[in-house]
C-alpha cells in the first residue's frame, strides 16, 4: 500500500477518513520492531559493544 497513491485521492475528494492507517501504521510498526530487537537480544551498551561500534573489537 503506497500511501501517496491513496493520499492523491483522498486529497481530491477531500475525505481524509482512512489517512491515519499510513500515519499510525509504520509508528506502530516501528515500536514493534524496537521492542523485538530489544527482547531478543537486550539493551547493548556492554564493553564488547561499545568496541565494536568503535571499530576497536579486534585491537589489542
Amino acid at each position: 500500500m503506497n500511501p501517496v497513491r491513496s493520499f492523491g485521492p483522498d486529497l481530491v475528494m477531500g475525505d481524509f477518513s482512512h489517512f491515519w492507517l499510513y500515519v499510525v501504521g509504520p509508528m506502530l510498526g516501528t515500536l514493534l520492531a524496537v521492542g523485538a530487537a530489544h527482547a531478543l537480544r537486550g539493551g547493548g551498551g556492554d564493553a564488547i559493544a561499545e568496541r565494536a561500534a568503535q571499530g576497536t573489537l579486534n585491537t589489542p
